[in-house]
């Protein structure tokens, strides 16, 4: 493992934040590279004449200033890269920062970057553990792609995660029995402490219910995954209850 790259947006700038995602690349033992998103999608938004914001303390009502939208942009880009420097310093980690902006849906996964893995929440969402989360959750097919999806799932089941759950997309039990022999296989010793669940239809809707009944504190899936295509992205991750990893 080589490199992971962690996206932010505005909503995501705190400390907190960026020492999780530091920690990740310690448990990973990997080099980080921030990524700040600018979504465009939200950006052409700002531009429309009738669009509106709302305070929510005062409820006061004024119009989008774009101008001053990037700058608050650029103001809070500065501050994640700092953070991620000072933390990163602490844990030895070696690290880069840039800012990104395009549209998540259509251009993200495809992004100018050389990394290993692509690490992602849904807008606004924390990197910050919930302490009642102590499972890694990987979705096995038996490629070559979902082996190194699974090999990273193997690095981050250490303290506080201490569960790996393997998920079998699968039509039918033969076809699930296959895919746990395969992983089985590549687990080793590691296999008998690990859980299988079948996804009965690979459905994102049966996909977030496994996550929720296991606990799940991280989602690793292989880059050609079904729920990664363009047009389901953004509600994959909307819909998700903890981070995505994307091994690509």
């Amino acid at each position: 493992m080589r490199r992971i790259a962690v996206t932010l947006d505005a909503c995501q700038v705190s400390s907190s934040t960026l020492e999780e995602a530091v920690q990740l690349a310690v448990r990973m033992g990997a080099q980080l590279e921030g990524i700040f998103v600018e979504d465009i999608d939200l950006i052409q938004l700002a531009e429309l004449p009738f669009l509106r914001e709302v305070r929510s303390v005062s409820r006061s009502e004024n119009a989008i200033n774009l101008t001053r939208m990037e700058q608050e942009l650029r103001v809070l880009a500065r501050r994640a890269e700092r953070l991620l420097g000072e933390h990163a310093a602490r844990q030895n980690v070696s690290w880069s920062f840039r800012i990104w902006r395009g549209s998540i849906d259509t251009e993200l996964l495809t992004a100018d970057t050389d990394a290993d893995v692509f690490a992602l929440t849904r807008m606004g969402a924390t990197w910050a553990r919930p302490a009642t989360t102590k499972a890694v959750s990987v979705v096995f097919t038996g490629t070559d792609a979902s082996t190194r999806a699974l090999e990273t799932a193997m690095r981050l089941t250490t303290d506080p995660y201490k569960e790996l759950n393997i998920l079998l997309p699968a039509e039918n039990e033969a076809e699930a029995m296959r895919l746990q022999e395969l992983a089985t296989r590549q687990l080793g010793d590691d296999a008998a402490s690990a859980d299988f669940t079948p996804l009965k239809d690979g459905s994102l809707y049966d996909l977030l219910e496994v996550l929720v009944d296991t606990n799940s504190a991280v989602l690793i899936v292989e880059r050609d995954n079904k729920l990664l295509q363009a047009q389901s992205l953004r509600r994959s991750l909307n819909n998700l209850n903890c981070p995505l990893l994307i091994v690509r």
